[in-house]
């Protein structure tokens, strides 16, 4: 009789830690599926930021250059003006 609580208890047991091990192992697998997924979600964050940002990046430069042009448009006047009188 005690053999058969033992090996009932054993048994139990036995079934316990499987059905744990297999939750533990599912649940890290999820939870790196999850960060997996929040990954990607960052990635896809940060590479827009950065699109954006070298977008306003070159149309800041491009601006600068066209000053830059008129700028050198005028000085050439100036100069010509000056050369003139």
């Amino acid at each position: 009789m005690a053999e058969d609580w033992f090996q009932k208890n054993l048994q139990m047991w036995e079934q316990f830690t499987s059905q744990y091990t297999d939750m533990m192992f599912k649940t890290v697998e999820r939870t790196m599926q999850q960060s997996q997924a929040f990954r990607g979600q960052i990635d896809k964050a940060v590479e827009a930021a950065v699109a954006a940002q070298t977008q306003a990046t070159l149309q800041t430069l491009q601006a600068l250059q066209r000053q830059v042009e008129a700028l050198s448009v005028k000085i050439d006047e100036l100069i010509k003006s000056t050369e003139q009188k």
